[in-house]
């Protein structure tokens, strides 16, 4: 049997299998252009009597911008003037490129949540499209895992010096594993709020075929519910905020049970791995033995009990061990729930601190209303593009925002060329031949 993949997986292995990189796509501006028709879609509570430069053009040069490896409004600033000439091939620029205020002061006064959820739909069709252009959409997982989970953006918050304190911007993101990216957002006030924030979000999301993780904070009643009513599944973690349901759960999964469940099929499974410089052994206990839990019908489709067990071997003969608990709606499938387990950390890993570490978001500074909040969405725009193209350059992700500032006049038209159905069926038609030697061997 063929080994499943996420769509991520697949689309990598669909540019891998057929030779697709940068080079052998033939350039065009299609998604370029799709994007900026969304731009120039978004309100602008400017009155007129006082614009002279186009929301749609500064909403684009701040998405080119960030694209391009600038993570403050100072380098933005730097990147439009230096990328002038090419920007008027797509930007109007009736008054020159803005200046580092003009970005920052129209950044704080728009929303651009529906720009956000337009431009994930043009990649998530995209990546469907690719897929079904290759066939092989028979090698996908049947369910797909989406992780929920808060960020701090510690930047943007300031201590109370006299003109009052303000709080760091916290956002709910849910991210697709299956796609590898952010799909849904929603910028809190309060840790706290992030249990109804997460709730709300997922009740506007199609949850069929999905299996919903989520940390501690949001294994609620409340929560599963909404994920079942959704028609989705669950892998919820327990921890100290259900601290008596914890530790029943935890003494549930004894020594001897834990030994009978090795010899049952689909309620165990063994992992071994390097990891941290040493050698990490994770055994997964799933079971559906759950009618002594006494509250189980307030769980609604609470179906079975899991538990991993970590054990790390570390290069000098030392031993950690840990013991993490879940409560799941899925049924006693050992391979499903160490995939739903550990791809949840997808949302830190390949989100959070790719944000972090690659977009300087921890570095964030921006206040003012809805700054701070419009500036982070275009970075993970940027970023969901980056990881959609990443094994194709076969360098890290900053690597790739660096290099692609280099050249970006040529670079980016060749990156976003990737991302477009009608360009891949050229490629795939053309087996990766480069559409220049293509070109060229006409005339020999």
């Amino acid at each position: 049997m063929a080994k499943k993949t996420t769509r991520l997986e697949e689309l990598h292995n669909t540019f891998q299998e057929n030779g697709v990189s940068p080079e052998t796509v033939m350039e065009n501006d299609v998604l370029i252009r799709e994007i900026k028709k969304h731009a120039d879609a978004v309100p602008d509570y400017r009155h007129p009597s006082y614009v002279h430069h186009l929301l749609g053009d500064i909403i684009m040069i701040v998405f080119f911008a960030v694209l391009g490896n600038a993570n403050e409004w100072g380098e933005i600033e730097s990147f439009g003037k230096s990328k002038e000439k090419w920007l008027r091939k797509y930007l109007e620029l009736p008054f020159g490129v803005p200046t580092d205020d003009t970005y920052r002061i129209v950044f704080s006064n728009i929303s651009t949540d529906h720009f956000f959820q337009v431009t994930v739909g043009i990649l998530l069709r995209a990546v469907d499209g690719i897929i079904s252009l290759a066939g092989e959409a028979g090698r996908l997982h049947e369910k797909s895992v989406v992780s929920v989970d808060g960020k701090v953006s510690c930047g943007s918050g300031r201590k109370d010096t006299g003109a009052g304190k303000v709080k760091a911007l916290q956002t709910l993101n849910v991210y697709s594993d299956d796609y590898g990216m952010c799909v849904a957002q929603k910028y809190i006030s309060e840790k706290t709020n992030e249990i109804p924030a997460a709730q709300e979000l997922l009740r506007l999301m199609d949850l069929k075929g999905t299996i919903v993780t989520a940390d501690a904070m949001n294994c609620q009643k409340g929560t599963a519910e909404v994920v079942i009513d959704g028609k989705g599944d669950y892998v919820f973690a327990l921890k100290g905020n259900q601290a008596l349901f914890y530790e029943e759960v935890k003494s549930f999964f004894s020594r001897e049970y834990r030994k009978e469940l090795k010899g049952k099929e689909g309620c165990y499974k063994k992992t071994v791995e390097a990891e941290h410089g040493g050698v990490a052994i994770r055994e997964y206990y799933i079971t559906e033995d759950t009618g002594w839990y006494s509250e189980k019908k307030k769980w609604k489709g609470l179906k079975s009990f899991g538990m991993v067990h970590k054990r790390l071997k570390k290069p000098d003969g030392s031993q950690e061990e840990e013991y993490h608990c879940y409560i799941c709606s899925i049924g006693e499938d050992a391979d499903e729930f160490e995939r739903a387990s550990r791809r949840h950390w997808g949302v830190e890993n390949k989100l959070h601190w790719q944000m972090d570490f690659t977009f300087r978001d921890d570095k964030n500074t921006s206040m003012a209303k809805t700054g701070a909040k419009n500036l982070q969405t275009m970075k993970k725009i940027a970023l969901s593009i980056l990881a959609l193209v990443k094994n194709s350059y076969k360098l890290s992700t900053k690597r790739i925002r660096y290099e692609l500032s280099l050249d970006y006049e040529n670079g980016v038209e060749k990156m976003l060329s990737m991302l477009d159905v009608d360009s891949i069926r050229k490629a795939l038609e053309s087996k990766g031949k480069s559409p220049v030697k293509q070109s060229m061997s006409l005339y020999f």
